[in-house]
């Protein structure tokens, strides 16, 4: 079913998502660079299974007296596998950051994409050499479509997208203070020495300003403030600050402005240049990086991530990606994405299409909370009573599902305390303030009864007709009940659960025994 759906997705939105990795083969491996290369002691111990077998049926007979430890857990590993672990392992530990470890760890990470070691080592040959980041995005998504659910590969895209935009605001912003100094210096006609002086010291200030919010490797990945401009070139000015973390392990000078002659120390020598002509992924990773359309590539990232759902839709990692996407880059904020792509329709399609789907998905719920969240959704009292008849449609159809109830409640919640700040600012608007104060008690205690709300009352009554079909009824009444005062009938339905939910009769058992308390206080 996902994959059809993701299939129609891709058709319909014109996304390149892959569904498997690349036909590429380990032909390179037999390449007489690698064989020549120093290797590292595998770290891992390696026990023959036919070994372990022997020792394990003198052991039975009792033969022996100084029994050797034997393995339970046996892992086999090939001759290429062992060889390109004790490779990537002797890089590592040299800290030798070359174009040719960056083809050991492609494979590394292609046979096991959990391999933490591998990723980090690979970020720091992206940095240090310079190498095409979008093509590196492209081979991470490769690698996810095989293990969506490896983390570390996760990791890594959020990574690369985060330095992708770091790195693309950084040209284009180096390209328009270029252009803004020349402009000042004709106007106003300054000398050629003075223009240098202002130039250079002005670079200086920028580039601090640029490092330090690559130089922090313990604060990854991005900072909880959330960015209010509504241009996404607009907000870069939140990324660079002290409190912003960004993941970086290499120095300072990687972010200089000659940085682009990195690449210059990888050497083409024979070797590894057949394996870069014999293969288009390395042959592209040495293109340069050039400054591209964010607003576009965040867009292309979104729907990329969509089809990743429709892979997996309870996957947690594609959930936390497609959230963090929005909320770190303020997506919905976006005019050229929302006015363009429509992008706030979108996701409301998506989400209801999904939930067509999977209506018991509570990630969808969390998910579309999240969204109504970052619209402000929650502070418009018209939006909020259309979201509670929403719920209400699907509560009353699927009354045995949990998640919805889960999302239910807050939305009454919500729309209790909105309500009610609304009636506040309404009375104090048409009263005096002495017959204000006359009534403060009056008004205390009808805040409290949250059945006189037309639709609070109205969401009770309908689901009292359907409270013995399902326990996730009775709960969400309890929670009424129990947020208005009215305990008498918070323990009848708790009761009614001690009855029926056999499974978690201790739970209720105590909560009626808490709400007893209560009343006798």
């Amino acid at each position: 079913m996902e994959n059809r759906c993701l299939y129609a997705y891709k058709k319909k939105f014109g996304v390149s998502y892959p569904e498997h990795l690349d036909d590429e083969q380990f032909e390179p491996l037999n390449n007489v660079m690698l064989n020549m290369m120093e290797q590292k002691n595998f770290v891992i111990e390696i026990k023959d299974l036919e070994e372990d077998a022997k020792k394990y049926l003198i052991d039975e007979k009792g033969d022996i007296k100084n029994k050797e430890k034997i393995s339970l857990i046996n892992t086999y590993y090939s001759d290429r596998e062992r060889m390109l672990f004790c490779l990537l392992s002797s890089l590592i530990e040299k800290k030798e950051y070359s174009f040719e470890g960056y083809i050991i760890c492609s494979y590394v990470i292609k046979m096991n994409s959990s391999y933490y070691s591998a990723w980090v080592y690979r970020r720091k040959c992206l940095k240090k050499l310079n190498l095409n980041l979008l093509n590196d995005l492209k081979f991470t998504k490769y690698i996810i479509s095989d293990n969506i659910k490896s983390f570390q590969s996760w990791f890594h895209r959020r990574w690369l997208i985060e330095y992708i935009y770091k790195m693309n605001y950084r040209k284009k912003n180096n390209q328009r203070n270029n252009e803004c100094n020349y402009n000042i210096y004709i106007e106003e006609g300054k000398n050629i020495d003075n223009k240098n002086e202002n130039l250079n010291e002005y670079n200086i200030d920028m580039e601090n300003n640029y490092i330090s919010s690559f130089d922090d490797e313990k604060n990854f990945i991005s900072s909880e403030e959330e960015m209010n401009s509504n241009s996404s070139y607009n907000i870069h000015d939140n990324f660079y600050n002290d409190d912003d973390g960004f993941i970086s392990n290499c120095d300072d000078t990687d972010f200089e402005e000659g940085q682009e002659n990195n690449r210059n120390n990888i050497y083409i020598y024979e070797e590894l240049g057949n394996i870069i002509n014999n293969n288009i992924f390395f042959k592209n990773s040495l293109l340069p990086n050039e400054i591209i359309n964010i607003d576009n590539f965040l867009y292309e990232e979104l729907l990329y991530n969509n089809c990743d759902i429709f892979i997996d839709m309870k996957n947690y990692n594609s959930w936390a990606t497609k959230t963090w996407l929005i909320d770190k880059f303020n997506i919905l904020q976006n005019e050229y994405i929302c006015k363009k792509h429509n992008i706030i329709l979108h996701e409301f399609c998506f989400i209801n299409y999904l939930l067509t789907i999977d209506i018991y998905n509570n990630s969808l719920w969390v998910y579309r909370y999240f969204i109504l969240n970052k619209l402000s959704y929650f502070h418009d009292l018209a939006k909020m009573q259309k979201e509670i008849y929403f719920c209400f449609t699907y509560a009353n159809q699927f009354y045995d599902n949990q998640a919805i109830f889960n999302y239910f409640i807050h939305m009454v919640f919500l729309y209790i305390k909105l309500y009610q700040n609304a009636s506040q600012i309404k009375q104090k608007n048409t009263e005096l303030n002495i017959q204000c104060e006359k009534k403060e008690e009056t008004y205390k205690h009808d805040e409290r009864n949250i059945f006189q709300i037309p639709l609070v009352n109205y969401i009770k009554n309908e689901l009292i007709k359907i409270q013995h079909k399902s326990k996730f009824v009775l709960v969400f009444l309890s929670q009424l009940y129990s947020y208005n005062g009215s305990y008498d009938d918070e323990i009848e339905c708790y009761r009614y659960l001690q009855k029926y939910d056999d499974f978690n009769e201790h739970v209720w058992k105590d909560r009626i025994e808490c709400v007893q308390k209560r009343l006798k206080i």
